[in-house]
């Protein structure tokens, strides 16, 4: 049975308040010594490193709910499979000068729904960036400029070999593994901030059950604005927009497979001391416009991260 019409959740109308509302500042031209690392991608990569950091580590506990299908018409279906999510992240950056780093990322992910759940590793990232443009008090309104690739393999089990087709309890992963590639650029010389990146995926065909199944391109536009209060405290807020080629079985395109999501994140960031930072974020998945066979769901996350200045 399908639901007609797709419902605004409560979630994404605070995050979009708040979106709102953090543009309002941007009326203001107060400048700032604060240096940043970048946040254009928003939380597409989870751990970045600053130019002064040369190592960094991670740890995030997530909770994802409110899990509901959406169709192809971009109306709420019948829910199914896991109705709550858990995953515990952990991640290493490693910095090989002031302009280039790279990070390795594992998450640990646990599926419930009625009361029975499945835990399991995901699968685990890397990615790299490297800073075209350097940001500079001198020439403040002259963006920092990123490159970033990166490369996930498909190790998990995915929706193609699950064992339990009706809970789907079991699925950690899309099954095939993704090379990645864009360019990130933040605006963060002042205390109003600005950033947006574009990111391009390309998966890898696999094979199930004698079939190779080859995935669309996937293009992945964020916007991101931010607003430093204070010196240890700042505030972001962004949009995504993610869109899914059509998947081919055999070579032979199956319709309407592509995939559309809208989502909307605010994020607050706290640094008790230079090395440490607490972060707080708020998500939602197909939180408005025309979604199409995704998924809508809410999450909370909360990170600490670690760093070593360079000396």
């Amino acid at each position: 049975m399908t639901i007609p019409g797709p419902r605004r959740h409560p979630a994404a109308r605070i995050i979009l308040i708040t979106w709102l509302g953090m543009a309002g500042f941007f009326c203001l031209n107060l400048p700032s010594a604060y240096s940043c690392a970048s946040c254009g991608s928003g939380g597409d990569d989870p751990l970045i490193l600053y130019p002064n950091e040369s190592d960094k580590i991670l740890v995030a506990a997530a909770r994802t709910a409110g899990l509901r299908n959406i169709d192809m018409n971009g109306s709420e279906a019948t829910a199914g499979g896991p109705t709550e999510r858990h995953a515990f992240t952990l991640a290493y950056g490693r910095s090989f000068s002031m302009r280039s780093f790279a990070t390795l990322t594992l998450p640990m992910l646990r599926n419930a729904r009625e009361g029975t759940a499945k835990t399991a590793v995901g699968d685990p990232s890397f990615a790299t960036r490297y800073t075209l443009h350097m940001a500079s008090l001198t020439n403040p309104w002259v963006p920092q400029v990123q490159i970033l690739a990166g490369f996930k393999p498909g190790l998990a089990r995915s929706i193609q070999e699950t064992q339990d087709p009706k809970g789907l309890l079991d699925v950690f992963g899309t099954g095939f593994s993704e090379m990645r590639a864009g360019l990130d650029l933040w605006l963060a010389q002042f205390d109003q901030k600005v950033g947006m990146a574009q990111t391009f995926s390309l998966p890898l065909p696999s094979k199930f059950d004698g079939t190779t199944y080859t995935p669309g391109i996937i293009s992945r536009s964020t916007l991101t604005l931010g607003y430093q209060w204070l010196h240890d405290a700042k505030t972001l807020v962004g949009m995504n927009r993610e869109q899914r080629g059509e998947l081919r079985a055999a070579g032979a395109a199956i319709p309407n497979s592509d995939q559309l999501n809208y989502s909307v994140f605010t994020t607050q960031d706290w640094l008790p001391d230079e090395n440490s930072m607490f972060r707080l974020t708020l998500s939602q998945q197909a939180a408005f416009g025309k979604n199409k066979n995704t998924a809508r769901s809410s999450t909370i996350t909360v990170v600490y991260q670690r760093s070593i200045i360079r000396s």
